[in-house]
């Protein structure tokens, strides 16, 4: 009788990306780099979990909501219908344990910025035309829903409304908010070539997103010449901008692939979900997703290897000076010189420190007060264009969309005053041979984030007052219309009729104007919130870089001009060693340079194969 041993589970083995991580790690060690190291592998750590994002554009009534709904595999998930449909943009995420499916949530300017309900009452608020999205006293900014694991993966899909049916900044947010990858799906249709709007639309959000996808929808109804529209919208990209020539154009029915995931019979199911051509779409989409989901690993690697250049270089210098051969010498000794000149004129008007950030300073004010004025022009001139007045739908989706717009202009201002201000400190650091510490950068990225999050209230829609001159004019206008009448009709009433038809219309039209009044109210805070929001930010970031960031200069400074001093000595000390000094040496550092060269090649050679280019030279 034999007894079998028992069964162990074993750990599956780690990919050629994890083996080449880790040697980079090892050599790091052995060099005292095990801290930064660490940081390398939190942002590895960071970024698992999450989850890239297609970000869903099109004008109205060409089967967006529809495609949305096949491509996750939920009828009836995205409202339909012929007009515009959304007052918000909708994020319909993979169910979590935290974020359950048949859950929703709204997402709000004031707090609880958050605010969870059941999926079924979802439609109430995101409809522009529901009572409960007009009537709200703080309407909501967006809404996500949580949904099960659909055929497109773990990936959010985020369904942006807009008046017209396409809304930049919807898009635009939608894509900053990203924690991933993402994607602009641009739907069209197959009854002709794409729209002048739509293509000048795609070309400015396609400079500002990874990749773009096109889907040509309705092929159900267009059987006959959809081919033939699919191809002259690709020569029309390619002719309006070459970056656009070579996207993929997917043609699909939205509508049978709907019906498909409703579809009760297999084979029917089937053959309606290959017809539909949803998976080439979901295969289009997927492939872009997955080269960006290597970014984090190759970003890794890349700066795993920048980080063990400097080690062994030196390790390399060390070992020619116990040959004899001390080329880097007389390098060292300038960059030491040059450094320690630095510290005797840093206290000094010639280190021009407050100058720069001066300089600096009046340019991102300046260009803050320039977005500001244009932000502002450009939503006057779109609520003045409602020359009658707005309407209650009008008013809630033109302000929803100019608080997608608001937050997707600081981002980008944001983004420009951190970019300039860590450009500022590695120049002045570039002055001394030197770069910017990433703490010290990442101190500039947080006071940036806090202008952001300082105290802001939601864009408020005032209370739209009549103005009183027009009733009576109203009143007037129906007097007249009643004596009008008179002449036709014999009746002492007919003064009151006109009276009650033109006060009628009168109260309608003064209303719209009085909703215009209002957002145009709105637009001037929203500009003056704007302005503040930026200027908070100079003022925090470039507090960092004139105080903060020149005693961690001063400091760096010091231990540069150190780190120098200490490496000549070694130098000297290597070209005077005796021959068993050297052997001993040579013995401790041969294996060092061994150990970084050989987690240095296989990082490359795991980056050569991540991006698909085995056969491209070495660096």
């Amino acid at each position: 009788m034999t007894t079998e041993s028992p069964k162990t589970e074993s750990k599956p083995k780690p990919n050629s990306a994890t083996l080449a991580f880790r040697q980079l790690g090892a050599a790091a060690k052995s060099n005292d780099l095990a801290d930064r190291f660490a940081g390398i592998a939190k942002m590895i750590k960071d970024t698992q979990g999450r989850q890239p994002t297609v970000v869903v554009v099109g004008e109205m009534n060409r089967g967006k909501s529809t495609l949305i709904n096949a491509i996750l595999g939920a009828p009836g998930m995205a409202p339909v219908g012929a007009t515009e449909t959304t007052g918000l943009s909708v994020s319909y995420v993979p169910e979590s344990e935290k974020f359950p499916a048949g859950q929703a949530e709204l997402e709000y300017a004031s707090e609880p910025r958050l605010r969870r309900i059941p999926a079924t009452e979802l439609d109430q608020w995101v409809r522009i035309d529901s009572r409960a999205l007009l009537d709200a006293d703080e309407p909501p900014l967006q809404a996500a829903r949580a949904v099960k694991k659909s055929p497109l993966g773990r990936v959010t899909l985020v369904d942006t409304p807009g008046s017209g049916g396409l809304s930049e900044a919807y898009a635009m947010r939608a894509i900053a908010r990203a924690q991933d990858a993402s994607v602009l799906l641009m739907v069209t249709d197959a009854a002709g070539r794409i729209t002048k709007p739509a293509l000048e639309f795609l070309v400015h959000c396609s400079t500002m997103v990874e990749s773009v996808v096109l889907a040509v929808t309705k092929i159900d109804l267009y059987r006959g010449h959809w081919q033939a529209v699919l191809e002259e919208n690709r020569q029309i990209l390619a002719a309006r901008d070459p970056r656009l020539g070579n996207i993929p154009i997917v043609a699909v029915s939205g509508a049978w692939g709907e019906r498909a995931a409703a579809e009760p019979n297999e084979e029917r199911r089937r053959k309606l979900y290959g017809s539909s051509n949803v998976h080439e779409l979901i295969r289009a989409l997927r492939a872009p997703l997955d080269r960006a989901s290597k970014l984090p690993t190759l970003n890794a690697l890349r700066q795993g290897i920048a980080m063990l250049e400097k080690p062994l270089v030196q390790l390399q210098t060390e070992r020619e000076a116990l040959g004899g051969i001390v080329e880097k010498h007389d390098a060292l000794l300038a960059v030491r010189d040059h450094r320690e000149k630095l510290l005797r004129t840093f206290e000094d008007s010639k280190y021009d420190w407050n100058a720069q950030v001066d300089r600096v300073r009046v340019e991102l004010t300046s260009a803050n007060s320039r977005l500001a004025r244009e932000f502002g022009a450009h939503w006057k001139d779109r609520v003045q264009k409602f020359g009658t007045g707005m309407g209650e739908k009008q008013s809630v989706a033109i302000m929803n969309e100019m608080a997608a717009d608001i937050e997707v202009q600081i981002g980008r201002a944001l983004r420009g005053i951190v970019n300039r201000s860590a450009g500022l400190l590695t120049d002045l650091y570039a002055a001394a041979g030197m770069d910017p510490s990433r703490s010290l950068i990442a101190e500039v990225e947080r006071r940036a984030a806090e202008a952001s999050a300082g105290p802001k209230a939601g864009l408020e829609r005032g209370t739209a007052s009549i103005d009183p001159r027009m009733m009576i004019s109203g009143v007037l206008m129906g007097s007249g219309l009643g004596s009008l009448l008179g002449m036709f009709i014999a009746s002492a009433a007919t003064p009151f009729i006109g009276i009650a038809v033109m006060g009628s219309f009168s109260v309608i039209l003064a209303r719209r104007q009085a909703k215009r009044q209002s957002v145009l109210q709105t637009v001037n805070d929203a500009t003056i919130e704007l302005r503040e929001t930026l200027d908070r930010a100079v003022r925090g970031v470039l507090g960092v870089v004139s105080t903060d960031a020149r005693k961690v200069f001063d400091r760096d400074l010091r231990q540069s001009a150190t780190d120098a001093k200490t490496e000549l000595a070694r130098l000297e000390s290597a070209k005077r060693a005796s021959e068993s000094e050297r052997e001993r040496r040579l013995g401790q550092i041969n294996p060092k340079i061994a150990q970084i060269e050989q987690a240095m090649a296989s990082a490359h050679d795991e980056i050569l194969r991540l991006t698909d280019r085995s056969s491209a030279p070495s660096p």
